[in-house]
């Protein structure tokens, strides 16, 4: 998989430093007369740079705690397994802010590593991690390893699919709805949208990190599909990264602009190089 051109690091606001654990993969060296002895001399001697699947494993320290974060690379994962700086700017936000989710029903969309919504736990909320199913087991790993056993509510970890399961979970009944990293697929865009407007009620704030990829229509989809449903205030902007924060209340009143359905591509957006079988991956 082509190492995306905004990958994921370190933050403003957020360290990162590796975490050394034992099990962590790193696997062992070639024995002697294995073959191809003299290019793998000249290579970094790290199995895991050719396997199918590799894991990382790294510490964050966030909201002043130290939130250990496992990715599992691969082509299983794609996308799903980094955490991106888009999540680590929304957590950064969190700390600016001083946040407090006590007494919060939250719900993150996409979550990956499950990074904004562990955090989001940590700080105190009720709080449901939502992805596709590839990606639930790698969540449930990152919760086992942040959050106390002991701890209630403990997060939950659960299989969404925007627009087509989202009946599954309650009408409007979150504060909180967390979205890092999510806006780079047009053909989603109605999907998530549906999918926003089932979640929110009149007094759910959704906030919304997303690397401003415009040639993907992340613009198209704040400034111009999301105003149709909802009220959307720029927070945030962070230049050097190309970074948004955005807070998203109060869907518009029912039948004001009907949602497109599925079949209207991205009510109106057209990527610029929209080529059969275009990448999934943020670039």
């Amino acid at each position: 998989m082509a190492a995306p051109t905004d990958a994921p690091g370190g933050h403003v606001g957020s360290g990162s430093e590796s975490e050394s654990e034992s099990g962590s993969g790193s696997g062992s060296e070639p024995e002697a007369g294995s073959g191809g002895g003299a290019l793998l001399a000249a290579l970094p001697r790290c199995p895991a740079l050719f396997a199918d699947a590799f894991p990382e494993r790294r510490r964050y320290r966030l909201c002043g705690r130290v939130v250990r974060i496992a990715q599992h690379h691969g082509a299983r994962l794609g996308v799903a397994a980094p955490v991106w700086e888009a999540a680590l700017a929304l957590c950064a936000y969190f700390e600016e802010q001083q946040m407090d989710f006590q007494g919060k029903s939250v719900i993150e969309l996409g979550a990956g590593t499950g990074i904004v919504g562990i955090l989001a736990a940590l700080l105190g909320g009720d709080v449901t991690i939502t992805d596709l199913p590839v990606a639930l087991e790698q969540i449930r790993e990152n919760v086992r390893r942040n959050v106390p056993a002991a701890r209630a509510p403990r997060p939950r970890v659960r299989a969404l699919s925007w627009g087509l399961d989202h009946d599954a979970f309650p009408r409007g009944a979150y504060d909180v709805v967390l979205g890092a990293d999510i806006v780079y697929v047009p053909e989603t865009f109605p999907r998530l949208v549906a999918t926003l407007r089932h979640l929110a009620g009149p007094r759910t704030v959704a906030l919304l990190s997303s690397k401003m990829r415009r040639e993907l229509g992340a613009a198209f989809f704040f400034e111009t599909l999301l105003p149709r449903h909802f009220r959307v205030e720029l927070l945030r902007r962070h230049e050097e990264q190309d970074i948004n924060i955005y807070r998203v209340t109060c869907p518009a009143p029912a039948g004001v602009l009907p949602l497109a359905s599925h079949s209207d591509r991205d009510e109106g957006f057209v990527p610029t190089q929209a080529a059969p079988g275009m990448s999934q991956e943020p670039p």
